[in-house]
């Protein structure tokens, strides 16, 4: 379950950047109750199920996506993939001449395992600068572990805790980290029990999203291909509207055959080589015909919509499925208005801890009857060309207010200044 997440200094986001997911003590809103749910921690906020971001092009609701899928790719891969001396792809705001040679900081609040976690790191294109985990397991933090590069003794120095119970192997797991990886990775890849609630949480819990457009239908093709799958994705497809009687999805292994007649013969082998072992799947939709027989259509014969609400629905299962937490940018490409509100009113009538936060453009769920003022937040950029973000509870809107009218007329800011063009030089 997430938090907070804070993100410093990366691309358009200059100063600090806040998205909270808990729920606002001062918004009783009785009907839009199953928006927040209990996070199993005795005395702590409820937590909110969704939360939704608005914007004009260009304003950084992508870079705010960027930053967690950043954080979440450090956390999974650096231990890995990192190579002693390779840089690190990190963009500082470059619209200063400050922050350009400052370091990027993220950190992130989040429960595991009924454990909440603060964990947090800063870095630049050279290295890791800093580390820190704290863990909250009887409500009062315990630091487990600081990492802090002393760039006058150019070494690491690490403080480690005696909550944080590993002994000799704490040390150990430090002197193995280099200077691209984060200390949380490599423990756990040596092996850190205590360390793997967190590491795993950012593995199987953090999800994203960057684009619909570009969304594997492989899950759901894989999905169907068991009883159990196939009528859940059935059951989620003919709840959308579309009238789906079965799925057919062929499995099969990628061969010279799945390429283009005109592909040069000089690659095959090599591409050959390097798919080999790929499973790829045939979907067809089947429709009862009005004479009782059954029609199939390829996949891609189906509206643009329907891909992607098909390619979507294997992840949106997941979450609700595992209590994951879901970051999806533009959730509105491809699928209309009306699928996107029955969505997301299916995650607030659900049972699950899952939570969704999306970027849209689309104004119709400024609806008080949808999202509570907590769940809206806005970003536009500042005179710096600096991206800000802030939230809807900040105006203390009126219960009655017609929020979308609002917005669109200004008033929470967060929208495109739009402006003449002469198209005849006059």
């Amino acid at each position: 379950m997430l938090i907070e997440f804070k993100v410093t200094n990366f691309r358009s986001i200059k100063e600090t950047q806040t998205l909270s997911m808990v729920a606002g003590k001062g918004l009783k809103d009785k009907a839009l109750e199953g928006n927040t749910f209990e996070s199993g921690i005795a005395n702590f906020p409820k937590l909110l199920r969704s939360s939704v971001i608005y914007g004009p092009n260009a304003s950084g609701k992508s870079n705010l996506m960027a930053a967690i899928t950043f954080m979440e790719n450090m956390v999974r891969e650096s231990a890995r993939e990192a190579q002693v001396g390779e840089p690190i792809e990190i963009i500082p705001f470059r619209l200063d001449a400050a922050t350009r040679e400052q370091d990027t900081e993220f950190e992130i609040h989040f429960i595991a395992e009924n454990v909440r976690y603060q964990y947090g790191f800063t870095l630049n294109t050279q290295r890791i600068t800093s580390e820190w985990l704290y863990a909250y397991p009887h409500g009062s933090p315990q630091r487990w572990f600081e990492r802090q590069y002393d760039a006058v003794k150019g070494k690491y120095e690490y403080e480690f805790k005696p909550s944080f119970a590993e002994g000799k192997a704490r040390q150990e797991r430090a002197d193995q980290t280099i200077a691209n990886n984060l200390y949380l990775s490599v423990a756990v890849q040596k092996n850190s029990q205590q360390l793997l609630p967190v590491f795993t949480w950012f593995q199987k819990k953090l999800n994203y999203i960057l684009s619909m457009n570009h969304l594997s239908r492989g899950l759901t093709s894989k999905l169907c291909q068991e009883v159990k799958g196939k009528d859940r994705v059935l059951a989620f497809m003919n709840a959308a509207g579309i009238r789906v009687t079965d799925f057919s999805v062929e499995k099969k292994l990628f061969t010279l055959d799945d390429l283009p007649e005109d592909f040069p013969d000089e690659f095959k082998q090599k591409v050959l080589k390097d798919m080999e072992g790929t499973v790829s799947y045939k979907t067809k939709f089947l429709y009862q015909a009005s004479d009782g027989e059954f029609v199939a259509f390829d996949l891609e014969e189906e509206s643009d919509g329907t891909q992607a609400l098909f390619s979507f629905a294997a992840r949106w299962l997941d979450l609700l499925e595992t209590d994951a937490v879901l970051f999806v940018d533009e959730i509105d490409t491809s699928l209309h208005p009306l699928l996107v509100h029955h969505l997301i009113k299916l995650l607030h009538s659900s049972k699950s801890r899952a939570q969704l936060i999306f970027t849209t453009h689309d104004t119709t769920l400024l609806s008080q009857s949808i999202m509570r003022r907590d769940q809206v937040w806005f970003v536009e950029k500042d005179q710096q060309q600096s991206t800000q973000l802030y939230s809807l509870a900040d105006f203390s809107p009126r219960n009655n207010e017609a929020l979308e009218k609002g917005y669109l007329s200004g008033r929470y800011g967060a929208i495109p200044f739009l402006s003449e063009l002469d198209f005849y030089g006059e």
